[in-house]
């Protein structure tokens, strides 16, 4: 995997509790003409969630949902974790079912102009394999030959929709930059949206920020705007189109684009109730410290799993290849969870643990990933307090 591939990734970021609804669930399935002995309800009640427990499955109403965590796949060398992924080699049979070469150049120049960039020669066409997903690919189309300068453009090469835009060479450009205010940013990156043609209403304004970008001595203020998808109400981070920009003597300069091409639907209903998740999200921490919670709180989010329970859990703190620890590989799961925020007061002296690890997981604040169909912990994240994402 060469230095380009993992620039591109980077673009591209137990005990199973009981909730009081399976009983709910089971008692009122029960209760249909099928099953008028009533004095056996109790004992049937029992053996089912005997049974759901050990095999896995969730009963809602008359839906089974299988449970989601699988532990990680481990990976203790570079090496053997590069020979679990695919040929990096996209093979003629793949290759049929992908657009060609020829229509990737014409969807690239067709996205450029639309930016205003007219008249750009393509000097490097690439098809590549993405390690996001499975059978997934890519092209990168550029202007210039060399990784480093130019217009680069990747687009999907099953749908042939753009997912990324950058502009390599403005990191090196020396710039007298116009001052915006928020709602100016904002209406260039609607004005972007138009021009691009996105679908009308298909994704709404997040966040409007302010961030400094650093390369060797050139300082700049670049504009970001993140526009989300939204799912039941739930604004789904993993649907989305984002825009970093500048302003240079009233033209926009786009420094990166990024377009979600995640078709995944989140539709995994929400069965657990809040309560619910509460308390399983404070029994997890309880077994990770004895330091008072001072509050808690809980909202409905979209997350993809991760391992950072299963790590703390398991005290597995050092997952860096190239520094002797252990890989862990986990599916490329999203769903829709509870997101239970966690912090704490009275926290123990950091100088009083040998191993920082260890205090971070018993004094850090925390946010649990409760799945609101079955209620396992899918992960979570350590956190500074209860933040806006």
């Amino acid at each position: 995997m060469d230095h380009l591939d993992k620039l591109i990734i980077d673009i591209l970021e137990s005990e199973i509790p009981e909730p009081e609804n399976y009983k709910r669930s089971v008692n009122s399935a029960l209760k249909s003409k099928k099953y008028k002995r009533y004095k056996m309800c109790n004992k049937i009640v029992t053996l089912c969630m005997i049974i759901m427990l050990s095999t896995g499955f969730v009963y809602a109403g008359y839906n089974i949902y299988s449970y989601i965590w699988e532990d990680p796949k481990k990976y203790s060398t570079n090496e053997e974790y590069i020979n679990s992924l695919p040929n990096d080699q996209i093979s003629d049979e793949e290759k049929k079912e992908l657009i060609s070469e020829e229509e990737s150049k014409t969807i690239a120049i067709d996205f450029l102009n639309k930016l205003g960039y007219e008249e750009k020669n393509i000097e490097r066409i690439e098809l590549k394999r993405s390690y996001n997903s499975v059978n997934s690919s890519y092209y990168m189309v550029k202007t210039k030959y060399s990784y480093e300068e130019g217009l680069m453009v990747l687009i999907d090469s099953k749908t042939g929709e753009v997912i990324h835009f950058n502009d390599l060479d403005l990191k090196y450009k020396q710039l007298v930059q116009d001052n915006l205010t928020e709602d100016m940013a904002r209406r260039i990156a609607e004005d972007t949206y138009k021009k691009l043609k996105l679908p009308e209403g298909k994704y709404e304004l997040f966040d409007v920020r302010q961030e400094k970008s650093i390369f060797e001595n050139n300082t700049r203020t670049l504009w970001g705007v993140i526009f989300e998808q939204k799912e039941n109400g739930i604004y789904n981070k993993y649907k989305k189109f984002s825009i970093a920009f500048l302003v240079v003597n009233g033209e926009v300069l786009y420094d990166t684009i990024n377009i979600s091409n995640n078709s995944e639907e989140i539709n995994n209903p929400i069965i657990v109730e809040e309560k619910e998740a509460i308390e399983i999200a404070l029994n997890k921490e309880k077994e990770f410290t004895d330091v008072e919670i001072s509050n808690y709180k809980a909202e409905l989010s979209i997350e993809k799993m991760n391992t950072f329970v299963y790590q703390l859990e398991n005290e597995i703190y050092n997952t860096d290849l190239n520094n002797g620890g252990t890989y862990l590989d986990i599916k490329d799961v999203t769903r829709n969870v509870w997101k239970i925020t966690i912090e704490h007061n009275n926290k123990k002296d950091e100088n009083l643990y040998v191993d920082y690890n260890e205090y971070i997981k018993e004094n850090y604040n925390k946010e649990f990933y409760v799945d609101a169909t079955t209620g396992e912990i899918l992960g979570g994240n350590p956190c500074e307090g209860f933040n806006k994402r």
